[in-house]
């Protein structure tokens, strides 16, 4: 076993070079002695469940072969790992940029180099393998750097420390939490000026935040005070600090901010000061220290009110455990669910405690996986209520040490809050695709050549010649490409131009013979043509094939939910409007390029990884039907949606996004949904996202709908197979009545109402919720039912009410009755026409079409044979009316 370790009271660069050494020894157990820094031990608060770091309680060293040191070269400073140091046959590497001594321990490996932070060296070496950081382990870096180097201001700073500073930034390192948790030492003649506001500071917590006001007489003081209280905000890293200047009757105040919820600006305007968010200041007369300082805990009591509940970020779907349950039964389960830890539950579903897989391990390892986790579990629980604020949330997990809280209404278990929970609002940016400049770029030219239709890959190139000869770059991007990745079909193109779209557009259409629709306001315009045969069978209803041409741009959302405005831009901007990463990747089609594969965003990352991700935080909230889209994808391909993007769309959820959004826009994206392989996925999937409601507040998805849609889907195929005078069905209404069947008729008519579906659809839609149970009432009579009688049944009505019933009913006479119906009756025609029973003496009328009616009944039960039967059998009928 590898073991990574670095020295007691870590700071950032060392925390960093152990996460650094554990990418280039990815096997390896990472270990901290001793105790840390306070800043150090508050950002670990957060990132225990995304790295995996062990004290020396937990660590086990008896298996260890090889030993990786970082950030230090003496056994003194390692902890209990020193007690490894000369062990036989153990293999020691060290990485360090402390100058050698001979108190050394000495390694197989050692690298050393004279520079700022030890994190610059192992990141060079990570860079220089390729290998990948996360923003996290980015930022974390950027951390250790930034300690080390005083900001890069200490004279021990040097170049490769500035240059790794820049290539942490291009892989997402995010500054704000930088600034957060760094503190900074101080230099100059300002240290004793510092003290003497040292000895006057008070700290007071308001909403979570912590505020420390120093206060003293302002001839006290020497030096430039900006300079001092910046100083005093990293002493102690306070997020806020107020620095209270008495002198005389008037009182200076300099405030510095760290924190979004902390406008300081906006606080001393009411002082008549000013300055911007971060750094203000104001003078005020005739005021004491003590009344300015209540004034200012009012004010920022009143800008800091909680606006983030547990409620709000809490996983409502929580997965529990009974405490009956076998140890290794529910090991084995978190295991496949990749959980840590989950609730557990007596008989009556009280919360009665807290497993962790570290408890099961534990049990595991004691012969004891036979035994009921009720004795492993923690009992000593610590819980939240809904309206408990975040702030209050990593409170608890910093001082209790919990990873996982749960979320208790009215004595009953409602949620759960972990530390990635809280980890996502307080750093989001940890969890979002990073935008680059600089995109991942490959040819893929090959793989389109060898996976599309010939025809369509040389339309795809004279689209790219008509670009070069109007000068303009145009990119073949969307879901095409994404398919293409995936060695999916996808005719479906969709072209960005950097440049005149219409203009492109009309050109274009003339030369391949294309309808032309215009979208101005948007600077797009479709393509229209019949569906080529070349293609195959048609992929789509209407038999058209498209090609959607787009002006690169950017949109702006003028309120949340409305249709965009448009400003024209580049492709990057283009790309970062669109829903997902994964639909947010382009080829260059330009005869120099052609092939060329542009990726800002990181989409064939989340590809490859199997990852819906939003590609910005207000996604959602600006248009909602991406949470439909968002749910189509995820299931389509088997894929996930991210956790961050997951938090997201059930925020927009609880703002009920929806309502600020067109219904016809919802119905759109339903129908498509509803038009998927396997569209029960996503219907349940939207119940577990809250979503369903939207559609009616009363639906609710009834028992045993599961083996509906499964029954339905054979039933389909059977019909597609073996149907006579079949037609072509709209699947996804069939899929809508499952949907909709605990509805009421008129609970179905608001539906119908609310989103404006089709003449058509709707009343095929009120048919199904009236006609369905009686039919298979009458078609599941035991007795015989003459072959007549069960196309009168079903003749009048739509086959997708048909097959819907046909999937709802267990009554096997039922089935084959309606296969009967589908397979010989349906389409039957007579061989007598009207002109048959007009030379008999019938005019057209009613009677007319009623004697039809009966010899076509006589033929369908076998009667009439022959068309001399047929009016033989008009004949009888009309003496008998004689």
């Amino acid at each position: 076993m590898d073991l990574i370790v670095t020295h007691t009271n870590a700071d950032f660069d060392a925390l960093s070079s152990l996460v650094a050494a554990s990418k280039l020894y990815p096997k390896a157990r990472l270990l901290l002695p001793g105790s840390q820094e306070r800043a150090v031990r508050s950002f670990m608060s957060l990132i225990k469940d995304k790295i995996r770091i062990e004290t020396e309680k937990t660590c086990r060293m008896d298996d260890v072969k090889r030993l990786i040191i970082v950030d230090n070269r003496h056994k003194s400073r390692i902890g209990e790992a020193a007690s490894l140091v000369g062990k036989k046959g153990l293999e020691v590497h060290i990485y360090d940029h402390h100058p050698r001594s001979s108190r050394d321990i000495k390694g197989k490996v050692d690298i050393f180099k004279e520079v700022g932070a030890t994190v610059s060296i192992l990141l060079e070496v990570l860079l220089r393998k390729n290998i990948k950081l996360t923003p996290l382990e980015a930022t974390l870096m950027l951390l250790g750097i930034y300690e080390e180097t005083g900001s890069l201001s200490y004279a021990t700073t040097t170049k490769l420390d500035v240059d790794m500073v820049s290539k942490l930034l291009e892989k997402g390192a995010n500054l704000n939490a930088v600034s957060s948790y760094l503190n900074r030492e101080l230099s100059g003649n300002e240290l004793s000026a510092l003290i003497k506001l040292l000895e006057s500071i008070d700290t007071v917590d308001v909403n979570g935040t912590e505020i420390a006001f120093a206060s003293v007489e302002s001839d006290q003081l020497d030096g430039e005070m900006g300079t001092v209280v910046h100083k005093l905000q990293d002493v102690e890293n306070f997020p806020v600090v107020f620095a209270l200047f008495k002198k005389g009757e008037k009182v200076k105040i300099l405030a510095r901010s760290r924190t979004k919820l902390v406008d300081v600006n906006k606080l001393l305007q009411h002082f008549d000061g000013g300055g911007h968010s971060s750094a203000a200041y104001a003078k005020v007369e005739g005021k004491n220290i003590k009344r300015v300082k209540s004034e200012l805990v009012k004010l920022i009591d009143k800008m800091t009110s909680p606006d983030v509940y547990a409620k709000d970020i809490m996983s409502s779907s929580v997965k529990t455990f009974s405490q009956e349950e076998k140890v290794k039964d529910v090991a084995k389960k978190l295991k496949s669910l990749e959980y840590r830890g989950a609730p557990v539950l007596d008989e009556e579903g009280k919360l009665t405690g807290i497993i962790t897989i570290g408890d099961l391990h534990k049990a595991i390892k004691r012969k004891m996986g036979h035994s009921r986790i009720k004795g492993y579990m923690a009992v000593k629980i610590i819980t939240a209520a809904p309206n408990t604020p975040l702030f209050k949330l990593r409170e608890i997990m910093l001082k209790e040490d919990k990873g996982r809280i749960p979320v208790i209404k009215d004595g009953k278990l409602v949620g759960l809050v972990t530390r990635t929970d809280v980890l996502k609002r307080v750093h989001s940016s940890f969890f979002a695709p990073v935008p680059s400049k600089t995109p991942a770029t490959q040819d893929i030219s090959k793989k389109m050549k060898d996976q599309l239709p010939p025809k369509l890959f040389k339309l795809i190139k004279d689209i790219g010649r008509q670009g070069d000869k109007m000068g303009m770059n145009v990119f073949v991007v969307g879901g095409f490409i994404r398919d293409i990745i995936l060695d999916k079909k996808n005719f479906d193109l969709d072209v960005v131009i950097e440049g005149d779209a219409i203009k492109f557009g009309r050109i274009l259409a003339d030369k391949i013979d294309a309808a032309l629709v215009v979208h101005r306001k948007f600077g797009t315009c479709t393509l229209v043509k019949d569906w080529p045969k070349w293609l195959g069978p048609s992929l789509h209803p209407d038999n058209k094939f498209k090609i959607d041409v787009a002006t690169a741009r950017k949109e702006v959302y003028e309120r949340p939910a409305a249709l965009p405005t448009v400003e024209f831009s580049s492709l990057r901007d283009d790309l970062y409007r669109r829903d997902f990463t994964i639909n947010a990747m382009a080829v260059n089609v330009n005869k120099d390029n052609f092939g060329l594969f542009v990726d800002f965003f990181g989409g064939i990352k989340d590809l490859e990884k199997g990852i819906i991700r939003i590609l910005h935080d207000m996604s959602f909230i600006d248009d909602p039907t991406r949470i439909f889209r968002a749910v189509r994808f995820e299931q389509r391909f088997g894929f996930r949606i991210e956790s961050h993007t997951e938090y997201l769309i059930t925020h927009a959820v609880k703002k009920e996004m929806f309502k600020r959004t067109e219904n016809q826009r919802i119905r759109d994206e339903l129908i498509l949904m509803l038009k998927e392989e396997n569209p029960e996925k996503a219907v349940f999937r939207m119940k577990e996202l809250h979503e369903l409601r939207f559609i009616h507040p009363n639906l609710v998805l009834k028992r045993g709908i599961r083996k509906v849609f499964k029954d339905l889907r054979k039933n389909i195929e059977w019909y597609s197979s073996n149907a006579v005078g079949k037609r072509q069905l709209d699947k996804w209404l069939i899929n809508l009545m499952v949907v909709l069947e605990k509805l009421s008729s008129g609970e179905i008519e608001e539906v119908l109402v609310k989103f404006v579906f089709t003449r058509s659809a709707s009343l095929r839609l009120k048919s199904y919720n009236s006609k369905a149970n009686g039919i298979i009432r009458k078609l599941s009579f035991s007795g015989k039912m003459a072959p007549s009688q069960v196309y009168e049944t079903l003749e009048l009505l739509s086959h997708e009410l048909i097959l819907y019933a046909m999937s709802r009913t267990s009554s096997v006479k039922a089935k084959n009755r309606i296969k009967k119906f589908f397979k010989e009756y349906n389409g039957t025609k007579l061989r007598i026409k009207g002109e048959d029973v007009i030379k008999a003496g019938v005019k057209p009328g009613p009677k007319f079409r009623k004697l039809l009616r009966l010899i076509l009944c006589q033929r369908i039960d076998g009667k009439l044979k022959t068309k001399k039967d047929e009016l033989e059998y008009l004949k009888e009928l009309l003496s008998r009316k004689r």
